[in-house]
């Protein structure tokens, strides 16, 4: 009877292992967060104004009507929050950004956010942030680790002002 449990177990552990989603780099809360590299297209060609602040990094589609909403919360919440504290990069995933760029102007969302599409960023920031099967987001502390995945508003105001 233990055998056919730990069989099963074993069997249910390797079934998850193989869902998750894979990356080159550790997504671990306190491990060293991903780079964001720019393709050399990328109308920001450095993200170095970042160091220390925290920044808030948010994986969206205009396919994608949850991830849409999330980003508008991410982008109203970070601009109520110290400049000097948080920084908000907003990375849409499609390659057609005409949909995109219109979904920002009627969301309203700010215009200090930094915007970058998929042609922006290199596809190796995709597969790091392990984002090719979901739409995310992660608070990136002022020293460069991952602080939170999928950060709430009390997560990220926490963060912010401890």
């Amino acid at each position: 009877m233990k055998t056919k449990y730990l069989l099963l177990s074993v069997v249910f552990a390797a079934f998850l292992s193989s869902s998750m989603p894979q990356g080159s780099h550790s997504l671990e809360i306190g491990s060293e967060a991903p780079a964001i590299e720019l393709s050399s297209d990328a109308v920001i060609k450095n993200l170095d104004m970042l160091n220390g602040k925290y920044v808030l990094v948010n994986f969206w589609s205009a396919a994608d009507a949850r991830s849409r909403i999330n980003n508008k919360r991410l982008a109203d919440l970070s601009a109520s929050l110290p400049a000097d504290k948080i920084a908000f990069v907003s990375i849409c995933t499609d390659t057609d950004t005409t949909i995109a760029d219109e979904i920002l102007k009627a969301d309203n969302v700010p215009a200090d956010i930094i915007y970058l599409s998929a042609a922006d960023t290199t596809p190796q920031v995709t597969e790091d942030f392990q984002t090719e099967t979901g739409l995310r987001s992660f608070l990136i502390d002022p020293f460069g680790n991952l602080s939170a995945v999928s950060p709430s508003n009390e997560t990220i105001n926490s963060k912010i002002f401890n």
